[in-house]
């Protein structure tokens, strides 16, 4: 998380000690003279105490660690969730260290209405006991109308996840996705659009709406595929409201947005129960969870919002469009607690995270990028470098504070590399003048590559020529690009296939075909197949021209 906490969270503690997330408390609007365009959670914090804990993270299991009779509260956006963990250390607004504290995974967890219920923190089970002793974890007792929901484990044991915690582990891939469901009511079309998913391979499109990052397209295409997962979504916002309505402390209630098979990873303490030890796992931050997505592949738009500066250095002629160069990133220093400007560009901060969901890590996810867009004379305005603060959420001020995204991010995308066999066919796009290029394979994998489409022939066998030998006794399949050319109302997509030398179509599409990418790719895939390969000395750019001829 470093890169993103060069922000430091101005809400919290700068008196240079060293503070524990203690628990995730009620929601609530607190200032709304600075703040009414996000929803605030109210941190739990304690000081800590026992210094061992630098070189022995065990030391935080004990409640003596932290001066917890001394707890403070801060309010913090919901939108900073993906930052915030319960554990984890912070010292003057900065992420000190995540102890793992007790760390376990639970395999083949069924989850269900039969196995998973909705508890409060403060829980007296059959007036057998306390779920969350106080003897054992002081640690919440200023939550315990807080939600959680509770999983049976085997041997009467039992599993107990804060409610906000299962929200920032499934729901938390960014700032605007997170506020979206802490403001009510939720809808689809305030996430995506033009979903479409392909019953042959499994592949599911759509189109990210405006201000939603692609860092949360696997959420949203679990959404939208799975109506338990709306429904979890969903009820975010509707127990909001209905705590409202009867003028309660508002605490977020959440579910699972799946039922069934899963493992999950995650990093607590355990607790006794009734005199029976280590009866009751509490988890502070889940880490991993196996369930599948139900989707094979996913590809998806984004559209960029991007808002001018009113920052100036030189004039303006208004006859040509702006085109608005951000302030330098360094300059954002602190995450304020305010409603952000609507005058100053707003940035994405990635959130550099492990894989949450092992599912994904054997599933492509694409999106189309710009490579270079046309000339249109417009004229460069550059933002302010002064120093400016950021926050989370949408815009609604005129003070110098500056919209920020926190995004998951399992990679630094943006460093990769040309892979070696599109190097020559990128550079030859780049060169065309008055085209709009655009990258439509852009993938967590590569960064530029998606594996090329495998199918079997009606004698259910699979063409060999499709994979490329990886050692003596492995294969991998071939990597394919695609990309598209644009200029006024000609649209070619060209998509190259792994291959020595590389093997390249060209497609000059319609309206009708404007949207058929994975039909364009199970077609260049069977051009392969074929053998249709027949020599093409002439570099990608002359192909175009000669293709708009004899067209």
């Amino acid at each position: 998380m470093a890169e993103a906490n060069a922000l430091t969270i101005g809400a919290l503690p700068t008196d240079g000690h060293a503070w524990r997330i203690d628990w995730f408390g009620e929601i609530a609007f607190p200032n709304r003279m600075i703040r009414r365009k996000q929803p605030s959670v109210l941190l739990h914090l304690s000081r800590v105490i026992d210094e061992r804990y630098r070189e022995d993270h065990s030391a935080l299991l004990n409640p003596e660690s932290t001066f917890v009779t001394k707890q403070r509260k801060v309010w913090v956006s919901v939108g900073t969730l993906p930052l915030l963990r319960i554990g984890d250390i912070w010292r003057d607004g900065l992420l000190e260290t995540t102890p793992d504290y007790e760390f376990e995974s639970f395999s083949n967890l069924d989850i269900g209405s039969e196995t998973v219920s909705l508890i409060k923190a403060g829980l007296n089970l059959e007036e057998n006991g306390f779920l969350l002793p106080r003897g054992e974890h002081p640690w919440h007792m200023q939550a315990t109308q807080s939600y959680c929901l509770m999983i049976d484990l085997p041997s009467e044991r039992r599993m107990i996840i804060p409610c906000i915690e299962l929200i920032r582990f499934y729901f938390g891939s960014s700032s605007n996705l997170l506020t979206k469901l802490f403001l009510p009511p939720l809808n689809r079309d305030a996430l995506y659009s033009k979903a479409h998913h392909s019953k042959i391979n499994g592949q599911l499109s759509m189109a990210l709406a405006e201000g939603i990052s692609g860092a949360s397209a696997a959420d949203i295409g679990r959404m939208h595929m799975d109506s338990t997962a709306w429904r979890s979504a969903v009820n975010v916002g509707t127990s909001l409201l209905k705590a409202s309505v009867s003028n309660q402390e508002i605490h977020p209630q959440a579910h699972f947005p799946f039922e069934g098979v899963t493992t999950l990873t995650a990093s607590g303490k355990w607790l006794s129960f009734s005199g029976q030890p280590r009866a009751t796992f509490l988890v502070y931050s889940l880490r991993s969870c196996s369930h599948p997505f139900p989707f094979r592949s996913l590809r998806y738009d984004v559209k960029d919002r991007r808002v001018a500066s009113a920052d100036t250095t030189s004039p303006i002629d208004a006859s040509k469009p702006r085109l608005v160069k951000p302030a330098r990133r360094s300059s954002d220093r602190q995450l304020v607690e305010e409603d952000a400007s609507g005058k100053l560009t707003r940035q994405a901060r990635p959130v550099w995270a492990a894989q949450r969901f092992t599912d994904l890590t054997t599933k492509t996810i694409w999106k189309n990028k710009i490579l270079a867009a046309p000339r249109s004379g417009a004229i460069l305005v550059a933002g302010s470098t002064s120093e400016t603060n950021a926050a989370v959420g949408d815009v609604g001020s005129d003070r110098r504070v500056r919209s920020v995204d926190l995004q998951i991010k399992t990679k630094d995308e943006s460093k990769f590399p040309v892979p070696d066999f599109l190097k020559d066919i990128v550079d030859d796009l780049k060169a065309l003048k008055e085209w709009k290029l655009e990258l439509l394979t852009e993938s967590s994998e590569d960064g530029w590559t998606i594996p090329i489409t495998v199918s079997s022939d009606d004698e259910g066998e699979i063409d060999l020529d499709l994979f490329f030998a990886v050692g003596e006794h492995q294969l991998r399949e071939r990597r394919v690009a695609a990309l598209s050319a644009i200029n006024n109302s000609t649209n070619i997509t060209i998509i190259v296939t792994e291959a020595d030398p590389p093997y390249s179509k060209l497609y000059l599409m319609d309206e009708e075909h404007e949207s058929s990418l994975p039909d364009m790719l199970q077609r260049a895939t069977a051009d392969f197949i074929s053998r249709d390969r027949e020599a093409k000395s002439e570099a990608i750019s002359t192909r175009i021209l000669l293709l708009l001829e004899n067209n």
